[in-house]
C-alpha cells in the first residue's frame, strides 16, 4: 500500500471513530508557536482570589518552622516553614516521609501565645500534630487566624541548602548558578547521599520560561549512586509544572524500557525541601551523557582531554560557513581548534537535532546540513576540526540517502548503511505516540559508538523531555505536501508530518527570515513516505508498544493509575502549593488537561492515550499483518483457527508464528474471545 492508500485508509477509519468530532474545531483551537523559544505574552487565566476576600492573609505571627524532620538522619537540614496559601486562605505544613506529626519541634514568633485546636504551643518545645485529621485552627491569644492543615508524603526526600541567595534568586534568572549542600534520603529514611553541591541551574527551555515551580540541573564534585540509578556527577531536577499529571515524563520512560529503547533515563520522584521552604514534587533524573550508567559508548571526549595539556574549552572555536558561532546557516559547522585527536575518532559522538533558533545559544559545537537540519554536537561538547568534520560527513551522506528516491546516495550506499532502522522507528513511534510538540525540533537525541567497538551505525535515543506531549500543549505542524498534524487530537499523525528545521509553512523561506530555501520534510517525515517504513513501523508498533500501552490504560487496575497511586500524597501537597489542579481555567496555557484534582488530571492523560492507542491501531494494523494470520501465510482461514485454539488449550509444541495477528480485540491479549470472533469472521 503506497502513502496515498495509506492515508485514505486513514481518512476512512477516522469517519468510523467517534472521536473525529474534534477535528472540526482543530483549527480554531488556541494554539501556540513552538518555533519560538518564547510564546509572548501568554493569557494567564488563572483566577485568583482578591485581596479583600483573603481573611487571614496576615496574622499576628511573623515564623513558624518545624524541625527534626527526618530524625534518624544527623542533620540540621531538616526543618520547613508554615506555607499560606492565597488559593485556600489558610496554612499549610508539609511534611516528609520522614517526620514523625506526634513528635514535631515547632518553633514561632507570635504577638501572644499560639493555640493549635485550642492546646498551646510552647516555642521550641515538641508539640503532637498527629490528630484531628490534618486540620488545626490557629489562635493567637483570642484571635481567629485560621486554619492549619498538615499533609505528609511517601517519597523520599532533598533538603537543599544553598550557599548565596537562595533558590528565590536562582528562579529569577536563568544565568544564575548556585552552590550549597544537599541531603538526600529515601522513603525509608536510608541516606542516598550528603555533601557537597558544585553547581545548580536552570534547566530546560520552555520548562523553565513558564513555571513558577523551577526545574535544575544539578552537578556534584564525584560521581554518585542515587537511589539505585548508577554513579554520575550531572543529575536533573524536573519539576513537571506545566504537566498537571506530572506523570508525562515518566510514562514515556515506563513505555520507553518496554518497547526495548537502547538507552533510557532512569528517575525516581522526590519531595524538595531548598532553605526551609517546600518546593513540591520534583522528579530526579539522570541526564543525557556520555557515561557508562547512561549513553553507554566510547567517551571521545575523554581521550581527547587526555591528548592535550588545556580544557578543550579554551582553545579557541572556529566557524566555517556561517558569519557567527551565534547564526544558523546551511553547510555551516563550528568546532574548536584543539591540536591533538586519537587515533579513532569514529566515536562515540552524542548528537542532539536543535531547533534553529537555539542552535547558536545551545551548542558550542555543531553543524547544520545541506537541507537545514541544526545539529548538536553534545559529545564530544567541544568538538575538534576532525572530529566535527568526521561525523558532520557521516550524517550528510546518511541524509542525502533519505531524501533519494532511492534511498542510496551518491556513493551508492543506502540509509540503513548509516542508521539503525529499528532504532530510528522506535524513536519516532515514542514521538508519535505521544504527539511530543517538540518532536524531532529539539530534545531528540541518536549517538554513533566507534567503529571499533560498535556497529558503525547512528542510533536514536534516549527519549527525553515530554511534558507538553500526550495532548497537553495545542499546536500544529505542516510540511511542504500540506500535510498537517494537530498535537491536541488524537486520530491524526503528527510527528510524521514534521518539517525540517529551517522551513515555514509557507514553503518558500526558511523561519530565520533569510529568504533561503529549506526542505519541506523533516527526515522521518521523508521516511514516512517510503512504503517498507511504514509497515516496518506498523510492526514495531504493535510488537514493541501496543501490549505496554493496553497495559498502560486497561480497564482493570491500568498501569498509569498504580504510577499515580505511588506518588499521590506527594502530588496532592505538590498540588496544594502550587495549585496546579482545577480545570483549563487554572491551566498555564488555557487548555483542559488539567483536572479538578490530580487523578482527574492524570485520568484525562489516560484518556487520550487511549483513544491514540485505538487509532493508530486501526491506521497500522493493515500494513503490519493480515488479522487473524497467526501462521504468517498472508491469509487467514481456518488452519489460523485451529492453531490459534491449539494454543488456548496449551497443546504441546503449538507455537503461534504471529502472535500479534491472533489479538483480534487488539486489547493486549489474547483469549477464548479473540478466538470467537476469528471464528464469526471466517463463518461470514
Amino acid at each position: 500500500m503506497n502513502l496515498r492508500k495509506l492515508l485514505a485508509a486513514a481518512a476512512a477509519v477516522a469517519v468510523l471513530l467517534p472521536q473525529t468530532v474534534l477535528r472540526s474545531g482543530a483549527d480554531d483551537e488556541l494554539l501556540y508557536d513552538r518555533s519560538q523559544d518564547l510564546i509572548g505574552e501568554i493569557s494567564m487565566t488563572q483566577k485568583r482570589p482578591k485581596a479583600s476576600a483573603l481573611q487571614y492573609s496576615e496574622i499576628p505571627v511573623t515564623a513558624f518552622r518545624i524541625s527534626d524532620l527526618s530524625p534518624a538522619a544527623d542533620t540540621d537540614m531538616d526543618y520547613t516553614d508554615w506555607w499560606y496559601s492565597e488559593w485556600d486562605d489558610c496554612r499549610y505544613l508539609f511534611l516528609p516521609v520522614t517526620a514523625d506529626p506526634a513528635q514535631l519541634v515547632i518553633t514561632y514568633s507570635a504577638g501572644d501565645t499560639l493555640y493549635l485546636n485550642g492546646q498551646a504551643v510552647t516555642s521550641g518545645e515538641t508539640a503532637d500534630l498527629s490528630g484531628s485529621d490534618g486540620l488545626f485552627q490557629i489562635t493567637v491569644g483570642e484571635q481567629d487566624c485560621g486554619t492549619l492543615k498538615v499533609m505528609q508524603s511517601n517519597l523520599g526526600c532533598i533538603y537543599l541548602t544553598t550557599s548565596h541567595g537562595g533558590l528565590d534568586k536562582l528562579d529569577s534568572s536563568r544565568y544564575v548558578t548556585e552552590t550549597g549542600t544537599v541531603l538526600m534520603l529515601n522513603a525509608a529514611g536510608g541516606t542516598e547521599y550528603s555533601g557537597e553541591i558544585e553547581k545548580l541551574s536552570a534547566h530546560g527551555n520552555s520548562s523553565w520560561d513558564y513555571s513558577k515551580k523551577k526545574p535544575y540541573n544539578l552537578k556534584l564534585p564525584k560521581k554518585e549512586n542515587l537511589y539505585g540509578m548508577g554513579k554520575a556527577k550531572k543529575w536533573v531536577l524536573l519539576s513537571n509544572y506545566l504537566d498537571h499529571a506530572m506523570l508525562r515524563n515518566k510514562l514515556t520512560e515506563e513505555m520507553c524500557k518496554a518497547a526495548g529503547m537502547e538507552c533510557v533515563m532512569d528517575s525516581v520522584f522526590v519531595d524538595l525541601y531548598a532553605d526551609g521552604s517546600y518546593r513540591g514534587t520534583y522528579q530526579l533524573s539522570e541526564r543525557v551523557q556520555i557515561q557508562k550508567n547512561r549513553v553507554n559508548i566510547r567517551d571521545l571526549e575523554e581521550e581527547t582531554e587526555q591528548l592535550n595539556s588545556r580544557k578543550l574549552s579554551e582553545y579557541p572555536q572556529k566557524v566555517v560557513g556561517a558569519a557567527t558561532a551565534k547564526d544558523y546557516m546551511e553547510n555551516s559547522c563550528k568546532y574548536y581548534e584543539i591540536p591533538n585527536d586519537p587515533e579513532d575518532i569514529t566515536g562515540g559522538y552524542l548528537l542532539q537535532f536543535q531547533q534553529w533558533n537555539r542552535y547558536g545559544k545551545k551548542c558550542d559545537s555543531g553543524f547544520v546540513t545541506a537541507r537545514g537540519q541544526a545539529i548538536g554536537i553534545d559529545g564530544p561538547e567541544y568538538a575538534s576540526e576532525a572530529q566535527t568534520a568526521y561525523i558532520r560527513s557521516f550524517v550528510q551522506d546518511a541524509e542525502d540517502a533519505i531524501y533519494s528516491e532511492t534511498g542510496c546516495n551518491a556513493k551508492g550506499k543506502h540509509y540503513t548503511d548509516y542508521l539503525d532502522e529499528d532504532s530510528l522507528i522506535t524513536a519516532y513511534l515514542v514521538q508519535e505516540i505521544s504527539e511530543n510538540i517538540d518532536a524531532t525540533f529539539s530534545s531528540f537525541f541518536l549517538w554513533k559508538d566507534s567503529d571499533l567497538t560498535g556497529d558503525g551505525k547512528l542510533h536514536f535515543s534516549p527519549a527525553w523531555d515530554f511534558d507538553l506531549s500526550y495532548n497537553n500543549f495545542p499546536t500544529t505542524r505542516m510540511n511542504e505536501d500540506g500535510q498537517k498534524g494537530h498535537s491536541s487530537l488524537p486520530d491524526n499523525l503528527f510527528a510524521a508530518y514534521f518539517p525540517i528545521h529551517g522551513y515555514d509553512d509557507d514553503g518558500l523561506t526558511s523561519s530565520s527570515g533569510s529568504g533561503r530555501p529549506a526542505a519541506g520534510r523533516s527526515w522521518i517525515g521523508q521516511l514516512y513516505q517510503n512504503e517498507a517504513f511504514v509497515k516496518r513501523t506498523s510492526e514495531i508498533y504493535f510488537a514493541r508498544f501496543v501490549p505496554f500501552l493496553r497495559q498502560l490504560t486497561a480497564e482493570n487496575r491500568p498501569y498509569l493509575t498504580e504510577l499515580a497511586e505511588a506518588i499521590r500524597p506527594s502530588a496532592d501537597m505538590s498540588n496544594a502549593r502550587w495549585h496546579t489542579y482545577g480545570g483549563k481555567d487554572y491551566s498555564l496555557f488555557g487548555y483542559a488537561t488539567s483536572g479538578a484534582d490530580f487523578m482527574e488530571s492524570v485520568e484525562k492523560t489516560g484518556g487520550f492515550i487511549q483513544k491514540r492507542t485505538d487509532w493508530l491501531c486501526e491506521l497500522w494494523q493493515p500494513e503490519a499483518f493480515v488479522r487473524g494470520d497467526v501462521n504468517a501465510d498472508g491469509v487467514c482461514n481456518a488452519a489460523d483457527a485451529v492453531l490459534l485454539q491449539k494454543w488456548l488449550l496449551a497443546v504441546p509444541d503449538t507455537v503461534l508464528v504471529r502472535s500479534n495477528a491472533a489479538d483480534m480485540l487488539a486489547d493486549g491479549r489474547l483469549d477464548a474471545a479473540d478466538l470467537s470472533i476469528m471464528k464469526r469472521a471466517l463463518l461470514k
